[in-house]
Protein backbone atom coordinates (compact mmCIF):
# COMPACT_ATOMS: atom_id res chain seq x y z
CA UNK A 1 0.00 0.00 0.00
CA UNK A 2 2.69 2.27 0.61
CA UNK A 3 4.35 1.62 -2.75
CA UNK A 4 1.06 2.10 -4.66
CA UNK A 5 0.67 5.88 -2.46
CA UNK A 6 4.37 6.99 -3.95
CA UNK A 7 3.62 5.80 -6.77
CA UNK A 8 0.28 7.72 -7.11
CA UNK A 9 1.91 10.89 -5.59
CA UNK A 10 4.58 10.61 -8.26
CA UNK A 11 2.26 10.51 -10.72
CA UNK A 12 0.70 13.81 -9.69
CA UNK A 13 3.71 15.15 -9.43
CA UNK A 14 4.54 14.69 -13.29
CA UNK A 15 1.34 15.58 -14.08
CA UNK A 16 1.54 19.28 -12.64
CA UNK A 17 4.74 19.50 -13.77
CA UNK A 18 4.11 18.82 -17.09
CA UNK A 19 0.99 21.16 -17.15
CA UNK A 20 3.13 23.58 -15.41
CA UNK A 21 5.46 23.59 -18.56
CA UNK A 22 2.58 23.51 -21.10
CA UNK A 23 1.16 26.77 -19.03
CA UNK A 24 4.11 28.04 -19.26
CA UNK A 25 4.67 27.76 -23.19
CA UNK A 26 1.50 28.69 -23.59
CA UNK A 27 1.85 32.39 -21.51
CA UNK A 28 5.68 32.83 -22.89
CA UNK A 29 4.11 32.51 -26.38
CA UNK A 30 1.70 35.70 -25.62
CA UNK A 31 4.69 37.62 -24.12
CA UNK A 32 3.32 36.99 -20.24
CA UNK A 33 6.12 36.72 -17.32
CA UNK A 34 5.13 34.34 -14.51
CA UNK A 35 5.33 35.10 -10.58
CA UNK A 36 3.95 33.19 -7.90
CA UNK A 37 2.07 36.30 -5.60
CA UNK A 38 2.30 35.62 -1.65
CA UNK A 39 -1.69 36.16 -0.60
CA UNK A 40 -2.64 34.68 2.39
CA UNK A 41 -3.24 32.30 2.89
CA UNK A 42 -2.24 31.04 -0.68
CA UNK A 43 -0.10 31.57 -2.95
CA UNK A 44 -0.80 32.20 -6.50
CA UNK A 45 0.42 31.80 -9.66
CA UNK A 46 -0.09 34.32 -11.85
CA UNK A 47 1.19 35.14 -15.75
CA UNK A 48 1.69 38.93 -16.59
CA UNK A 49 2.17 41.45 -19.45
CA UNK A 50 2.08 44.92 -18.33
CA UNK A 51 2.25 47.95 -20.78
CA UNK A 52 2.20 51.72 -19.94
CA UNK A 53 -0.86 52.26 -22.44
CA UNK A 54 -4.22 51.98 -21.21
CA UNK A 55 -5.82 52.08 -17.62
CA UNK A 56 -7.14 49.20 -17.36
CA UNK A 57 -6.03 45.75 -15.84
CA UNK A 58 -7.75 42.58 -17.74
CA UNK A 59 -7.75 40.21 -15.21
CA UNK A 60 -8.65 36.32 -16.15
CA UNK A 61 -9.67 33.52 -13.73
CA UNK A 62 -8.72 29.60 -14.62
CA UNK A 63 -11.61 27.38 -13.78
CA UNK A 64 -11.91 24.89 -11.22
CA UNK A 65 -9.58 22.82 -12.74
CA UNK A 66 -9.09 19.10 -12.28
CA UNK A 67 -11.09 19.24 -8.93
CA UNK A 68 -12.52 15.72 -8.81
CA UNK A 69 -11.16 12.81 -10.61
CA UNK A 70 -14.53 10.72 -10.87
CA UNK A 71 -17.90 11.88 -9.55
CA UNK A 72 -16.96 9.86 -5.81
CA UNK A 73 -12.82 10.64 -5.85
CA UNK A 74 -11.64 14.41 -5.19
CA UNK A 75 -8.53 15.16 -6.83
CA UNK A 76 -5.14 15.51 -4.65
CA UNK A 77 -4.37 18.54 -7.00
CA UNK A 78 -6.76 20.76 -8.78
CA UNK A 79 -3.95 22.01 -11.47
CA UNK A 80 -6.11 22.00 -14.51
CA UNK A 81 -4.99 19.90 -17.26
CA UNK A 82 -6.34 22.35 -19.92
CA UNK A 83 -5.56 25.97 -19.02
CA UNK A 84 -8.66 27.37 -20.71
CA UNK A 85 -8.60 31.03 -19.32
CA UNK A 86 -4.66 30.98 -19.91
CA UNK A 87 -5.42 30.36 -23.84
CA UNK A 88 -8.54 32.79 -23.63
CA UNK A 89 -5.95 35.23 -21.70
CA UNK A 90 -3.15 34.48 -24.55
CA UNK A 91 -5.37 35.63 -27.26
CA UNK A 92 -6.26 38.97 -25.97
CA UNK A 93 -4.56 42.02 -26.88
CA UNK A 94 -5.50 44.05 -24.76
CA UNK A 95 -2.26 46.23 -23.46
CA UNK A 96 -2.53 44.88 -19.74
CA UNK A 97 -3.25 41.39 -18.94
CA UNK A 98 -2.97 39.00 -15.58
CA UNK A 99 -3.79 35.57 -15.36
CA UNK A 100 -4.42 34.73 -11.92
CA UNK A 101 -4.69 30.68 -11.33
CA UNK A 102 -6.99 29.20 -8.56
CA UNK A 103 -5.34 28.03 -5.20
CA UNK A 104 -3.19 24.97 -4.95
CA UNK A 105 -2.98 25.00 -9.31
CA UNK A 106 0.46 24.76 -10.86
CA UNK A 107 2.35 25.62 -7.15
CA UNK A 108 4.50 22.82 -5.51
CA UNK A 109 6.69 22.32 -3.02
CA UNK A 110 6.31 25.61 0.16
CA UNK A 111 4.45 27.32 -2.42
CA UNK A 112 1.72 24.82 -1.84
CA UNK A 113 0.42 26.50 1.36
CA UNK A 114 -2.98 25.57 2.75
CA UNK A 115 -3.68 23.22 0.00
CA UNK A 116 -6.70 21.40 1.82
CA UNK A 117 -8.88 19.40 -0.94
CA UNK A 118 -11.83 21.45 0.78
CA UNK A 119 -10.18 24.78 -1.35
CA UNK A 120 -11.55 22.88 -4.12
CA UNK A 121 -14.47 20.65 -3.77
CA UNK A 122 -17.46 22.75 -1.14
CA UNK A 123 -15.78 26.02 -0.18
CA UNK A 124 -13.85 26.78 -3.78
CA UNK A 125 -15.69 30.46 -3.31
CA UNK A 126 -14.35 30.65 0.13
CA UNK A 127 -14.51 34.08 1.47
CA UNK A 128 -10.75 33.19 2.18
CA UNK A 129 -10.43 32.30 -1.31
CA UNK A 130 -12.20 35.17 -2.66
CA UNK A 131 -10.24 37.65 -0.53
CA UNK A 132 -7.09 36.55 -1.49
CA UNK A 133 -7.87 36.90 -5.14
CA UNK A 134 -9.22 40.12 -5.04
CA UNK A 135 -6.09 41.06 -3.05
CA UNK A 136 -4.05 40.10 -5.90
CA UNK A 137 -5.78 42.39 -8.28
CA UNK A 138 -4.86 45.12 -5.87
CA UNK A 139 -1.18 44.41 -5.16
CA UNK A 140 -1.20 45.02 -9.44
CA UNK A 141 -3.09 47.94 -9.88
CA UNK A 142 -1.16 49.65 -7.46
CA UNK A 143 2.22 48.04 -9.25
CA UNK A 144 1.13 49.09 -12.37
CA UNK A 145 -0.42 52.70 -12.14
CA UNK A 146 -4.05 51.72 -13.31
CA UNK A 147 -7.40 52.23 -11.76
CA UNK A 148 -9.86 49.93 -13.49
CA UNK A 149 -9.75 46.99 -13.85
CA UNK A 150 -12.20 44.20 -16.38
CA UNK A 151 -12.65 40.25 -14.61
CA UNK A 152 -13.06 37.53 -17.07
CA UNK A 153 -13.26 33.97 -15.60
CA UNK A 154 -13.96 30.53 -17.19
CA UNK A 155 -16.60 27.84 -15.54
CA UNK A 156 -15.91 28.65 -11.76
CA UNK A 157 -13.21 31.45 -12.37
CA UNK A 158 -16.19 33.04 -13.74
CA UNK A 159 -17.90 32.63 -10.39
CA UNK A 160 -14.93 33.85 -8.90
CA UNK A 161 -14.52 36.88 -11.07
CA UNK A 162 -18.38 37.83 -10.32
CA UNK A 163 -17.80 37.49 -6.23
CA UNK A 164 -15.05 39.93 -7.09
CA UNK A 165 -16.82 42.13 -9.11
CA UNK A 166 -19.71 42.63 -6.22
CA UNK A 167 -16.93 43.68 -3.53
CA UNK A 168 -15.39 46.36 -5.76
CA UNK A 169 -16.38 49.88 -7.16
CA UNK A 170 -13.42 49.75 -10.07
CA UNK A 171 -15.03 46.82 -12.25
CA UNK A 172 -15.85 48.32 -16.03
CA UNK A 173 -17.22 44.82 -16.49
CA UNK A 174 -17.50 41.50 -16.01
CA UNK A 175 -17.19 38.61 -18.73
CA UNK A 176 -18.06 35.11 -18.06
CA UNK A 177 -17.47 31.69 -20.01
CA UNK A 178 -19.54 28.80 -19.36
CA UNK A 179 -19.57 29.85 -15.49
CA UNK A 180 -21.90 27.96 -13.07
CA UNK A 181 -23.67 31.65 -11.91
CA UNK A 182 -26.25 29.89 -9.63
CA UNK A 183 -24.56 27.50 -7.67
CA UNK A 184 -27.42 26.05 -6.28
CA UNK A 185 -29.27 25.43 -9.22
CA UNK A 186 -26.28 23.74 -10.61
CA UNK A 187 -24.94 21.42 -7.83
CA UNK A 188 -28.96 20.33 -8.30
CA UNK A 189 -28.89 19.91 -11.49
CA UNK A 190 -25.95 17.69 -11.25
CA UNK A 191 -27.32 15.88 -8.09
CA UNK A 192 -24.01 16.90 -6.28
CA UNK A 193 -23.40 17.84 -2.88
CA UNK A 194 -24.37 22.28 -2.82
CA UNK A 195 -21.32 24.26 -2.62
CA UNK A 196 -21.71 24.90 1.49
CA UNK A 197 -18.54 26.42 2.23
CA UNK A 198 -18.42 29.04 -0.61
CA UNK A 199 -19.84 32.38 -1.17
CA UNK A 200 -22.51 32.90 -3.81
CA UNK A 201 -22.93 35.35 -6.51
CA UNK A 202 -26.93 35.00 -6.61
CA UNK A 203 -26.45 36.29 -2.77
CA UNK A 204 -25.11 39.37 -4.09
CA UNK A 205 -27.48 40.29 -6.27
CA UNK A 206 -27.85 44.22 -5.09
CA UNK A 207 -24.09 45.05 -5.76
CA UNK A 208 -24.14 43.03 -9.13
CA UNK A 209 -26.80 44.87 -10.26
CA UNK A 210 -25.30 48.08 -12.10
CA UNK A 211 -22.23 45.62 -13.10
CA UNK A 212 -21.95 45.44 -16.41
CA UNK A 213 -21.79 41.53 -16.83
CA UNK A 214 -22.13 39.50 -20.24
CA UNK A 215 -22.72 35.08 -20.07
CA UNK A 216 -21.17 33.62 -22.47
CA UNK A 217 -22.64 29.53 -22.95
CA UNK A 218 -22.28 27.08 -25.19
CA UNK A 219 -25.78 25.41 -26.32
CA UNK A 220 -23.46 22.21 -26.22
CA UNK A 221 -22.59 22.10 -22.51
CA UNK A 222 -23.28 19.50 -20.44
CA UNK A 223 -21.20 20.74 -17.39
CA UNK A 224 -22.77 23.92 -17.26
CA UNK A 225 -26.02 24.16 -19.68
CA UNK A 226 -27.51 27.54 -20.78
CA UNK A 227 -30.02 27.26 -17.86
CA UNK A 228 -27.86 28.17 -15.19
CA UNK A 229 -27.08 31.65 -16.65
CA UNK A 230 -30.61 32.06 -17.11
CA UNK A 231 -31.18 31.10 -13.56
CA UNK A 232 -28.80 33.38 -12.24
CA UNK A 233 -29.94 36.10 -14.62
CA UNK A 234 -33.45 35.80 -13.09
CA UNK A 235 -31.88 36.29 -9.86
CA UNK A 236 -31.02 40.00 -10.62
CA UNK A 237 -33.15 43.17 -10.92
CA UNK A 238 -35.02 43.16 -14.35
CA UNK A 239 -33.39 45.75 -15.43
CA UNK A 240 -29.70 44.86 -14.46
CA UNK A 241 -26.80 45.14 -16.92
CA UNK A 242 -26.67 41.67 -17.83
CA UNK A 243 -26.47 40.03 -20.84
CA UNK A 244 -26.56 35.92 -21.63
CA UNK A 245 -24.75 35.15 -24.95
CA UNK A 246 -25.47 31.66 -26.74
CA UNK A 247 -22.53 30.21 -28.84
CA UNK A 248 -24.37 27.50 -31.56
CA UNK A 249 -22.08 24.25 -31.20
CA UNK A 250 -20.03 25.18 -28.06
CA UNK A 251 -19.31 22.64 -25.03
CA UNK A 252 -17.93 23.37 -22.11
CA UNK A 253 -14.16 23.05 -23.45
CA UNK A 254 -14.43 23.23 -26.97
CA UNK A 255 -14.03 26.21 -28.88
CA UNK A 256 -13.81 29.24 -26.75
CA UNK A 257 -9.81 30.02 -27.13
CA UNK A 258 -10.31 29.80 -30.85
CA UNK A 259 -13.27 31.85 -31.13
CA UNK A 260 -11.98 34.27 -28.32
CA UNK A 261 -11.15 37.52 -30.07
CA UNK A 262 -14.02 38.05 -32.18
CA UNK A 263 -15.96 36.79 -29.25
CA UNK A 264 -14.30 39.33 -26.90
CA UNK A 265 -14.81 42.22 -29.34
CA UNK A 266 -18.63 41.47 -28.85
CA UNK A 267 -18.34 41.76 -25.62
CA UNK A 268 -16.25 44.95 -25.14
CA UNK A 269 -19.31 46.51 -27.46
CA UNK A 270 -21.84 46.24 -24.49
CA UNK A 271 -21.74 49.28 -22.70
Amino acid sequence: MVILLGICGGCTDFRVAEAHADADRIAKGAGFSSSVMDSAPFELLTYQRVNPAGDTVVVYFEGDGLAWINRGQVSDNPTPTDPVALRLAAADDAPTIVYLARPCQFVAGTERRNCDPKYWTTARFAPEIVAASDRVIDLIKAATAKHKVELIGFSGGGVLATLIAARRTDVGRVITVAANLDLDYWTSYHDVTPLFQSLKPTDFTASLAQVIQIMFVGDRDDNVPPSIAAHYRASLPADARASIISIPNFSHQCCWADAWPNLLREARSVQ
